[in-house]
């Protein structure tokens, strides 16, 4: 129940709260007769003298006196002897039944012509007096509890009821029919519905005109079991209304939703100590009393024949009922076993490992029951974004349906009927976590019986569990996968973004070293030439033509370290690859061009690329290939992959140590001993094969004897048709 409806519901308690307590009180005479009621030391005169204070009661009990057969015999005509004929008790009992029936039929002159409710007056005060009655005669057999008293107590037990209907007539009559057709007591409904219960708005009333603690328990414990009655002030008491009016309700002398509690009357017979069947054997005797009083008290009364023939029609309207609530209870009955049989068929596939294992042990024990009989399942996607997935079992066999635009929102059904299922129950939703939902559906074969489930059953809460826990795992899966994938971008990216941060560095650093060493090596170049010239034929020539050609050497170290920091500027044309390769091969020198061979396949395409650019990239390669060994031959190879397209350059030298396969990329990394080279050809190389689009890699052959790899990959979109190019299948012997 939301917030807003709690709050209502308190509001209309409140307002019927206040409802009766604007109900009419008893006259003074009876309030005053009801506390003293229960007191030793009232005397015969002092209730004589109350009752002269009332000349219209003190009338009614004459004329009570008068009809009886004691009465008409000594023709009572005064109050004085017409209360010592009848007796104390017989008169305080007329007296509070006559101004206590006055009081309530005030209650509500306006209802009692509403024939839409089914509240019905006559009924609630038969069975009033009827228990007071039954009461009366009960106490007189206990002893300890006196009869007026109990009398009352009868007569009061549901004033509660007729409160509510007083105050909230078409609910409190709504309340009652459908307690009559659920078999359950009205006061259940009434507190459902209304908030508060019969009990509960009777001691309410009680309390407003001053009864006795006696009576409101009795008023307000009615339905309790014995254990809790034994904590009021007149357990005794209590227990003789109880009795009373079970033994009422059980002859169907009830208002409509009243209920029976047959199993509370041997409970307190045995309490208070009584013979069963002496109770019982009261019960005509009751039926005839009620009847006689009655009419003394001016009630529309039925003759007991009638009143009988009233309470075996209602028994056996009583009797319908029940035969339609067994018949219920027997279908749900079924729908219990039929769940617990494809529960247990469910959790003996238990544990699956998969989503597709729990689809298969959910369509399974949905179809267990019914030979012949296919499911369908929808389930939500992997993620939010994804469709949802439909599945259809059949014999045993899960095949998935591929979910398209547009298909209807009853597609489970659907799915079913294009399968050639003669019959397909309602779809089920399997309400999972987050809100999300699957359905099931059931389709059986003509002549099959349809076993529905039963949405509140533990079967649909295990199909929902493990459905949930499966894509649950799912889930997981995909996106340890893609954290896993976008971890390797990140990678990815840091390495890049680290050597962008280094090449910054060394971009700054080689400018301003470029300026500043070029001046000076400008003017070493050009001294050292004038020396050269001047010292020819002598022995110093020598030295000078060195001094040259180190300050040469240093000069191109640092044009090679602007180029390395340089914006490569791009220039892609068509180029033919077989006629780059050879174009590469024939600048080497004639002397080591011999230990080079070039083999790629016949459909090598045109590249979009820079051929001199591309070339510096094969002969740095080429070259350092050659240097790897003094003997070993290198070998080109060039070919598809895939899509794009791969040049190696393979020799068959000693392989990349562990160190170079780490930094061979480094700028002025270098394996060579002193003397070495720079150290700026495969770094330079990278740049220029990835300003192209492509990656550059290094590797040793799986086995070191045949020594290093270098392997260039150019993307796709660098690709054009293949030509007729010169064949280069086995160019060897370069010159």
């Amino acid at each position: 129940m939301s917030e807003s409806s709690e709050i209502q519901n308190e509001r209309l308690v409140e307002v019927l709260l206040d409802r009766l307590d604007d109900l009419p009180s008893p006259s003074a005479v009876a309030t005053r007769i009801m506390a003293i009621i229960d007191g030793d030391s009232v005397s015969t005169r002092d209730v004589i003298d109350l009752i002269s204070t009332d000349p219209a009661l003190s009338a009614r009990v004459v004329g009570l006196c008068a009809r009886s057969p004691r009465g008409r015999a000594l023709g009572i005509t005064d109050l004085d002897r017409a209360v010592i004929l009848l007796g104390f008790d017989a008169v305080r009992s007329a007296v509070l039944s006559v101004r206590l029936f006055e009081t309530l039929q005030s209650f509500d002159p306006e209802q009692k012509s509403d024939e839409s409710l089914v509240f019905d007056h006559n009924m609630f005060w038969r069975h009033s007096l009827g228990v007071g009655i039954f009461s009366e005669r009960i106490a007189a057999q206990c002893k300890s509890v006196q009869p007026s008293t109990a009398f009352l107590g009868g007569l009061l037990h549901d004033i509660g009821h007729l409160g509510l209907h007083t105050v909230a007539p078409r609910v409190f009559s709504s309340a009652c029919e459908l307690a009559e057709i659920q078999c359950i007591s009205v006061d259940l409904i009434a507190q459902q519905r209304i908030g508060i219960d019969g009990r509960t708005a009777g001691r309410r009333i009680g309390r407003k005109w001053g009864l006795p603690q006696t009576l409101i328990d009795a008023i307000w414990l009615i339905d309790q079991p014995v254990s809790v009655m034994q904590g009021c002030q007149c357990p005794d008491l209590v227990s003789i209304v109880s009795l009373a009016d079970a033994l009422m309700a059980s002859d169907q002398v009830s208002i409509v939703g009243h209920g029976t509690r047959v199993s509370a009357i041997r409970e307190h017979v045995a309490r208070l100590g009584l013979d069963l069947t002496e109770i019982m054997a009261m019960r005509s005797e009751v039926l005839a009393e009620v009847e006689r009083r009655a009419i003394e008290l001016g009630l529309d009364s039925n003759p007991t024949s009638d009143l009988l023939l009233d309470s075996i029609a209602r028994a056996n309207r009583s009797v319908g009922r029940f035969a339609t609530a067994y018949r219920q209870k027997i279908i749900e009955s079924e729908q219990c076993e039929t769940s617990l049989q494809r529960l247990t068929f469910f959790l003996d596939k238990l544990p699956c490992n998969s989503l597709a294992e729990v689809v298969q042990a959910i369509s399974s024990s949905a179809c267990s029951l019914t030979p012949g009989s296919s499911a369908c399942l929808i389930i939500p996607g992997p993620l939010e974004s994804d469709p949802p997935r439909i599945f259809l079992s059949t014999d045993d066999e899960v095949s998935n349906i591929e979910f398209r635009a547009g298909m209807p929102a009853d597609i489970a059904r659907d799915v079913l009927s294009r399968n050639r299922l003669e019959r397909c129950g309602d779809p089920v939703l399997l309400r999972m976590r987050d809100g999300e939902c699957a359905t099931i559906a059931l389709g059986i074969p003509v002549g099959s019986t349809m076993n529905p489930f039963d949405p509140e059953s533990a079967l649909l809460s295990a199909w929902c569990s493990n459905l949930d826990d499966a894509l649950l795992r799912e889930r997981s899966g995909l996106i340890a996968e893609r954290l896993a994938h976008a971890n390797r971008e990140l990678a990815s990216h840091r390495e890049a973004i680290a050597r962008a941060r280094a090449s910054s560095a060394i971009a700054t650093i080689a400018g301003g070293a470029a300026h500043e060493i070029n001046n000076p090596l400008s003017v070493i170049t050009g001294r050292a030439h004038l020396l050269v010239e001047c010292l020819k034929s002598t022995e110093l020539e020598q030295s000078a033509q060195e001094i040259k050609s180190a300050a040469l050497e240093a000069a191109g170290i640092i044009e090679a370290l602007s180029e390395s920091v340089t914006p490569i500027d791009i220039r892609p044309v068509s180029t033919e690859l077989g006629e780059l390769l050879i174009d590469a091969c024939r600048s080497i020198s004639a002397r080591q061009g011999n230990r080079i061979s070039i083999c790629a396949s016949e459909d090598l395409p045109t590249a979009l690329v820079d051929a001199r650019l591309m070339k510096v990239v094969l002969i740095e390669l080429i070259e350092n290939a050659l240097r790897a060994s003094s003997e070993a031959n290198v070998v080109l190879e060039a070919g598809r992959l895939g899509g794009d397209v791969q040049i190696t350059v393979s020799d068959g030298g000693p392989g990349f140590s562990e160190s170079a396969l780490r930094h061979a990329f480094d700028p002025f990394f270098s394996d060579q001993p002193s003397g070495r080279r720079r150290g700026l050809g495969l770094s330079h190389a990278r740049r220029l094969i990835e300003a192209h689009g492509g990656t550059i890699t290094i590797s040793n052959e799986a086995d070191r004897i045949r020594g290093a790899r270098v392997a260039i990959h150019l993307p796709a979109a660098a690709i054009s048709a293949p030509t007729n190019q010169p064949s280069v299948s086995s160019f060897v012997g370069l010159h």
